[in-house]
C-alpha cells in the first residue's frame, strides 16, 4: 500500500506540473492574442458567431467592449456590398470555405465600424479544429493608410507618365517644326564646332546628308577668309550669349561658294554642356533678286527716259492732280495742248474746267468723279477751247491712286490731241450712216421689187397651169412647158431674192412650233419626185438609230435647208443615186438634227467648195448656162442653218 501511494503522489506531483506548464503556455499565447497590433477574432462556425477577440479587433472596429464584439455577427462588421460590387455575406461565406476546404486565405477586404465608417482592411483566415469545435480564426490588419500610399503613388506614376507624355509630344513638335523649317537650323559643341544637330533644311543648304553633317564641324564648310570674322563672333557669342546675324559663304558640297546669313545663341544644357543653336539662311536666291531688283531699277530708269522722248514725239501731255492739297500740275506738253504757257497756267482744278468746251465740260468732269470715287474709269474724249478760239479735240486717260484704307489721294493722267483722228471718225460716221441708209434703200427696193412681180408671176403660173388641160399641138405643149418652167425659175429667183434681203436687214424671224420630221422629209420627196422620176435616179432616205420625229422649230425654213440641199443634189446627178441621212446628234450641248446629203454627181473642185457659200457665186459660167440659178440658194441655206444655231461643212470623195 505504501509504494501505491508513492506512486500516486508521483504521478499527482508530474499532473500539477504539467497542468502548471500548460497553463502557462496558454497564458502566454493568450497575453499574445491580447496585445497583438492585428486585430485577432475567432468565430464559431457551427454558430456563426464571435467567441473571441483582442482589444485591436475591438478598436479597429470602434466597438464599445469586449462582451459588445462578442454579441456581434461577422456580418455586421462589413458593409452589405463589397466594391467589387457583390454581397458581402456571399463573398464571405466563400472565403471561409475555401479556408476550410482549402487552407489558410489571404485577401484584402472592406470593413465597416459601428459609426457606418468604412476602411479597408487585409484579412487572413485559418481553418481550427478544438475538440469537436470548428473554429476560424480571422486577423484582420487596417491598411488606409497603405492604400492611400498606393493611390498617391499610383497617381504620381500617372502624373510622371503625362509629364513624360507631354514631354515627348512637345519634343516631337519640336523635332517636327525644326525639321520642317525653311530655313537652316543648326546645334555645334562650342569647343571644337563639330554637329550635334542639323534640320533637312541646312542639309539641303549645304548639300551634305544629315549623316555627313554629324561627322563634320562648321570650320570645313568655311572658306578660311572668314577665320578672324569667326573668332570675333566667338567672342561675342562667350561675352553677350549670342551672335549675328552677319554674312558669310558656306562650302557646298559641290565645291563652290555661296552667301549665308547666320546668326545664334549659346546654349547650356542641365550638364553643364554648352553649344551653339544657330539659324543659317541661304542668300543666294536674296542676292540674285538684289541684282534683278538693281538691273530693274536700270532699266526702270533707262524706259522712264525713254518714255519722257516718246511723249515728246508724240505730243502725250501728263498730269497729276492732288486730291488732299488740290494742287494740279501739268507737264510742258498739256501747256501746248491747251494753247496756253506756264505763266499763264493757275495750278488749280478750275484751270482745266475753264479750258474744257462748255458743251463737254459737265461729262468730262462726271467721268472724272465716277473714276475718284470707284465706280468708274475715267477715259474721256473732250474739246477744249485756246485763248485764241482754236478748238482742238483731246483724249484723256487717267489712274486713280488709294491710301491703305482705300481712300482716294492721287490722280495722275495723260492727254493727247485726238483732233485729226476725230474728224476721221466723224467722217466715217456719216459714210457708215450713207451707206446703211443705201443698203436699207436696196434691200427695200429688192423687197418691194420681188412682191410687185411675184404676184403677177403667180397669175402667169396659174394660166399656164390651166393651159396645160386644153388641147393643143406637140408644138405649142413644148412651147407651154418651156414657159412653165421658166416662170417657175423665175419665181424661184424671185424668192431666193426677197429672202436674201429679209436676211441681209435682219428682217427674217424663225417661228417655234412643233413640227413632224417625217412630213417635212415626204414634203421634200414629193417635190423632187418628178425631177427624180425624169433622171431616172434613185433618191433615198435613211433614218439613223437617234433619229427623233418630233421636234421645235419653223418648220418653213427647215423644210426650205432640206429642200435647197437636196434639190442642188438631184439638179447636179444625172445617173446613180441621191441619199439622204437624218439622225438625230448633240450640237454645243443641246439636241439637233443632223442632216446629210450624199450624191454620185458631178463634184466638185477645191475652188468650187471655196466659194460655194458666197452669193451670186457658181462653181463656173458652165454651171450657170447648163443647169441655171442665181448662185443665192447656198449662201441663204448657210444663214438659215446659223440662224439656227447649227453649221453647214461640205467635203468630195
Amino acid at each position: 500500500m505504501a509504494v501505491r501511494k508513492d506512486d500516486l503522489e508521483l504521478e499527482n506531483r508530474k499532473l500539477k506540473q504539467m497542468l502548471t506548464k500548460l497553463t502557462e503556455e496558454r497564458d502566454k499565447y493568450k497575453k499574445l492574442f491580447d496585445v497583438s497590433a492585428d486585430a485577432l477574432s475567432i468565430i464559431d462556425l457551427d454558430t456563426g458567431k464571435f467567441i473571441e477577440c483582442n482589444q485591436s479587433a475591438i478598436a479597429m472596429h470602434g466597438v464599445h467592449s469586449r462582451d459588445n464584439f462578442i454579441s456581434l455577427r461577422p456580418t455586421d462588421l462589413s458593409p452589405e456590398y463589397q466594391p467589387c460590387g457583390r454581397r458581402s455575406d456571399e463573398l464571405a461565406g466563400e472565403y471561409i470555405v475555401k479556408a476550410v476546404t482549402d487552407g489558410p486565405q489571404l485577401f484584402q477586404w472592406t470593413h465597416s465600424r459601428l459609426d457606418g465608417s468604412t476602411f479597408p482592411c487585409l484579412v487572413s483566415l485559418t481553418a481550427l479544429s478544438v475538440g469537436t469545435s470548428h473554429l476560424i480564426l480571422a486577423i484582420g490588419r487596417d491598411i488606409s493608410d497603405l492604400v492611400k500610399a498606393q493611390e498617391e503613388l499610383n497617381e504620381a506614376s500617372m502624373k510622371t507618365k503625362e509629364f513624360e507624355k507631354a514631354y515627348l509630344g512637345e519634343k516631337e513638335k519640336f523635332e517636327k517644326f525644326v525639321n520642317l523649317a525653311p530655313i537652316g537650323i543648326a546645334i555645334n559643341s562650342i569647343t571644337d564646332g563639330s554637329f550635334e544637330f542639323v534640320n533637312k533644311a541646312f542639309s539641303d543648304i549645304t548639300g551634305y546628308s544629315i549623316e555627313e553633317l554629324n561627322q563634320m564641324d562648321y570650320w570645313q564648310l568655311t572658306p578660311k577668309k572668314y577665320e578672324k570674322q569667326e573668332l570675333e563672333q566667338l567672342e561675342s557669342l562667350n561675352s553677350i550669349g549670342q551672335y549675328g546675324p552677319y554674312f558669310k559663304e558656306y562650302i557646298h558640297k559641290s565645291g563652290e561658294t555661296y552667301p549665308v546669313l547666320l546668326s545664334g545663341i549659346k546654349i547650356i544644357d542641365g550638364k553643364n554642356g554648352t553649344s551653339i543653336w544657330s539659324v543659317v539662311q541661304d542668300m543666294s536666291e536674296q542676292k540674285a533678286i538684289e541684282q534683278q531688283i538693281q538691273e530693274s531699277k536700270d532699266k526702270a530708269d533707262s524706259l522712264a527716259l525713254r518714255l519722257q522722248l516718246a511723249n515728246e514725239s508724240a505730243g502725250i501731255g501728263v498730269w497729276e492732280w492732288d486730291l488732299i492739297t488740290g494742287a494740279l500740275i501739268w507737264d510742258n506738253w498739256m501747256y501746248k495742248l491747251y494753247g496756253i504757257t506756264e505763266s499763264q497756267f493757275s495750278g488749280a482744278y478750275e484751270a482745266w474746267v475753264n479750258s474744257v468746251h462748255p458743251d463737254d465740260i459737265e461729262r468730262a468732269s462726271s467721268n472724272l468723279e465716277a473714276a475718284i470715287s470707284g465706280t468708274g474709269v475715267y477715259e474721256p474724249e473732250f474739246r477744249v477751247v485756246h485763248p485764241s478760239g482754236v478748238i482742238r479735240t483731246l483724249k484723256a486717260s487717267a489712274e486713280v491712286l488709294r491710301d491703305s484704307s482705300g481712300n482716294a489721294i492721287k490722280v495722275v493722267g495723260v492727254n493727247y490731241d485726238v483732233t485729226e483722228k476725230s474728224n476721221a471718225m466723224q467722217i466715217l460716221s456719216e459714210a457708215k450712216l450713207a451707206a446703211e441708209s443705201a443698203a436699207k434703200a436696196k434691200s427695200d427696193f429688192l423687197a418691194n421689187m420681188s412682191h410687185e412681180i411675184r404676184t403677177p408671176m403667180n397669175a402667169i403660173l396659174g394660166g399656164l397651169q390651166l393651159l396645160k388641160g386644153a388641147e393643143l399641138t406637140p408644138e405649142l405643149s413644148q412651147v407651154l412647158n418651156n414657159a412653165s418652167f421658166s416662170a417657175r425659175s423665175l419665181l424661184t429667183i424671185i424668192n431666193d431674192i426677197l429672202d436674201y434681203s429679209k436676211i441681209e436687214s435682219n428682217g427674217l424671224e424663225l417661228e417655234h412650233i412643233q413640227f413632224s420630221l417625217t412630213e417635212v422629209i415626204e414634203s421634200v420627196r414629193y417635190e423632187l419626185s418628178s425631177l427624180v422620176s425624169l433622171k431616172q435616179i434613185e433618191f433615198i432616205v435613211h433614218k439613223k438609230a437617234d433619229f427623233k420625229e418630233y421636234w421645235i422649230g419653223d418648220l418653213v425654213r427647215v423644210k426650205q435647208i432640206m429642200l435647197n440641199l437636196a434639190s442642188n443634189a438631184v439638179k447636179f446627178t444625172d445617173q446613180g443615186s441621191v441619199h439622204i441621212n437624218i439622225d438625230g446628234q448633240t450640237h454645243d450641248g443641246c439636241p439637233a438634227v443632223y442632216f446629210e446629203v450624199v450624191d454620185s454627181g458631178i463634184g466638185m473642185s477645191k475652188e468650187a467648195i471655196a466659194k460655194i457659200f458666197d452669193r451670186f457665186t457658181q462653181a463656173d459660167a458652165s454651171t450657170t448656162r447648163r443647169y441655171g440659178g442665181t448662185g443665192l440658194g447656198m449662201s441663204i441655206t448657210t444663214s438659215l442653218i446659223k440662224l439656227m444655231g447649227g453649221n453647214i461643212e461640205i467635203g468630195v470623195k
